[in-house]
């Protein structure tokens, strides 16, 4: 409203210093005077950007109804509803999902994610009214709120709690091997004097326990430590636990995983010239095949020891362990053993590092191959560069090209052949590179090496026409499922809770390339799933909404763009230009026809 004042009396103003006071008694001449303050009050609107109509829509008002309110007691919800409705919007609730419903009695989602509720704000132009405990997975999507928001948090008391958030297994395993558990633990509001980790399966053993130490408030420590699995092949429950003195909330003291212990056969990986290739790839194999992964590094001409336990190995039990394996991969020589193609059985695949360097080789593109599912979008033009030998010859395909620098000589990276059985081979050195930079290049070591295991493992057969794809997930996450050696689109899965006698069924739909379905999400327990003859086991453990997070704080958004439904400005029509061109115009001719110039 000020600029429109600003504008009419500069009209006004304008008019009197060109025609004078008092005013003109000739009607013509009092028409001059309107037609130039009409003018100079639009082209002073024009230039101070003045505001048209006025602003009729109602804010939305969105309220957490997630179960991380319960953190600190019934009575914060209750306060967090009724500023909700004292607002006086339209009421949205948002969680794991945005709906327009009544408020609940008690918060139940299993997640908060308040980025959909942004989204439709955004969408529909009106400023939102956000309701939260703080706890939020996607708090940087508020930085996006329309200008006229505002963020309301009521926080949790500051309490001692320490929980579990990750936790690091290999898929597989064999009886009475030594594997190593990564676990991160995180701690609230309050600071914690001394914590205790402890590693521990179903049935009360205990496998490992150290000391944490002391967590400052809303830290995070990652603990590792090697354990030795049982004989015992099975399928184990282990459960990392955090111990600490005053801790307020239990339900998030404990993660459990599936190892499954296997005594059957096993995929080999032997290196004969050890190296940061074969250490980073023998860790990436662990964690990306279903069967148990063994390693063994050749110290010395005649020495092999076991990777992770370092004990003694005869050279004929590796060679005995590759022909027998149904994955195998031989890293350096791999003719130390006579033709790797003619004493193994199974996949295989041969890494031969060059031995002389014979200039610097950029990755370019990846090929159609089987492995361009996982290779699709990867920044080839950003990865340090690698060492090649000469191309593989007699493959049926290859799926990455790399040229020495700018010139024209071009070599494969990856080739493989799918028949009579899968067999690939890599003449690189240097992959480690990508690993260590991390970030995108880490990513792309994953992709190119992970694509090479899955492939390989998919030539061995799995008797299960589909399993699940992670040991352990979260209450409220959906159920992720791999298709095994079956080719079917629809599988059905009966799904039974440990401890009770009834089961349910699900029907999974595979309709991407990459075999991966998904199903709803399951109650927290131990779960067997059952898919034709084959069982596989999988835990699924308390929500994530259990985990504290640093909660976020109360703000307005004062900035971005404005709302729609709000005034819009007299520069957005083309028409207030043309009247003063016309009011001008018009002042001109009637000037003429009084005699004035």
């Amino acid at each position: 409203m000020i600029i429109w004042l600003i504008a009419i009396c500069a009209g006004a103003l304008a008019a009197v210093w060109h025609y004078g006071w008092p005013l003109p008694h000739d009607r013509n001449r009092r028409l001059l005077v309107a037609l130039r303050a009409v003018a100079v009050v639009i082209a002073v609107a024009l230039l101070l950007d003045a505001p048209i109509g006025a602003r009729r829509s109602r804010p939305l008002v969105a309220l957490d109804v997630s179960g991380s309110w319960a953190q600190g007691g019934a009575g914060r919800f209750a306060e967090g509803a009724q500023r909700a409705r004292a607002a006086g919007g339209d009421l949205l609730l948002f969680g794991d999902s945005v709906r327009a419903l009544a408020v609940p009695d008690r918060p139940t989602d299993g997640a908060s994610r308040v980025g959909p509720a942004v989204d439709r704000a955004s969408a529909l132009g009106r400023a939102l009214t956000v309701i939260t405990d703080g706890q939020l997975e996607d708090a940087e999507l508020l930085d996006q709120l329309p200008a006229g928001s505002r963020v309301e948090v009521l926080p949790s008391p500051a309490a001692v709690d320490v929980a579990v958030r990750s936790l690091e297994l290999p898929q597989a395993v064999a009886p009475g091997d030594t594997v190593e558990v990564r676990a991160l633990f995180v701690s609230a509001g309050a600071a914690v004097s001394a914590a205790t980790a402890l590693v521990r399966l179903a049935d009360g053993t205990t496998l490992a326990t150290a000391p944490l130490g002391p967590l400052p408030p809303w830290s995070e420590r990652e603990w590792r430590v090697r354990v030795r699995v049982p004989e015992r092949p099975d399928a184990l429950v282990v459960r990392i636990i955090a111990l600490a003195a005053g801790d307020v909330e239990h339900r998030n003291d404990t993660l459990s995983s599936v190892l499954d212990v296997r005594g059957g056969p096993t995929a080999v990986f032997a290196s004969t010239s050890p190296d940061e290739d074969s250490r980073f790839a023998l860790d990436l194999m662990r964690g990306a095949m279903a069967l148990t992964v063994r390693g063994f590094v050749r110290v010395a001409p005649g020495q092999w020891r076991q990777d992770g336990t370092l004990a003694p190995v005869a050279e004929s039990a590796v060679r005995e362990a590759l022909a027998r394996a149904p994955v195998a991969v031989l890293h350096g020589d791999t003719t130390l053993f006579g033709p790797p193609r003619a004493f193994t059985r199974g996949s295989l695949l041969l890494v031969v590092p060059p031995r002389d360097e014979d200039g610097e080789y950029f990755t370019e593109r990846a090929l159609a191959s089987p492995l361009s599912p996982s290779l699709a979008g990867v920044p080839w033009d950003s990865l340090p560069p690698v060492v090649l030998g000469p191309s593989p010859a007699g493959t049926a395909w290859s799926a990455l090209l790399a040229r020495r620098g700018r010139r024209f000589d071009e070599r494969v990276v990856v080739a493989g052949d799918d028949a009579p059985r899968r067999i690939a081979v890599m003449p690189v050195r240097g992959l480690w590179r990508w690993r260590f930079r991390g970030g995108r290049s880490a990513d792309a070591f994953a992709a190119v090496w992970g694509s090479v295991f899955d492939w390989l493992a998919r030539g061995e057969a799995d008797e299960r026409p589909a399993r699940a794809a992670s040991p352990w997930l979260r209450e409220g996450e959906p159920v992720t499922w791999r298709r095994g050696a079956g080719r079917d689109s629809v599988v059905t899965v009966r799904l039974r809770r440990d401890g009770t006698a009834s089961g349910d069924t699900v029907t999974l739909r595979f309709h991407d390339a990459a075999g991966v379905a998904t199903s709803p999400s399951l109650a927290a327990g131990v779960w067997r799933a059952t898919v034709g003859e084959g069982t596989s086991v999988f835990v699924v453990n308390a929500g994530a909404e259990w985990i504290p997070r640093r909660p976020v704080i109360s703000r307005s958004a004062v900035a971005g763009d404005a709302a729609r439904g709000a005034a819009s400005s007299l520069r957005s029509g083309w028409w207030w230009y043309a009247l003063i061109v016309s009011a001008l115009c018009a002042e001109w001719v009637m000037r003429r026809r009084v005699g004035l110039r």
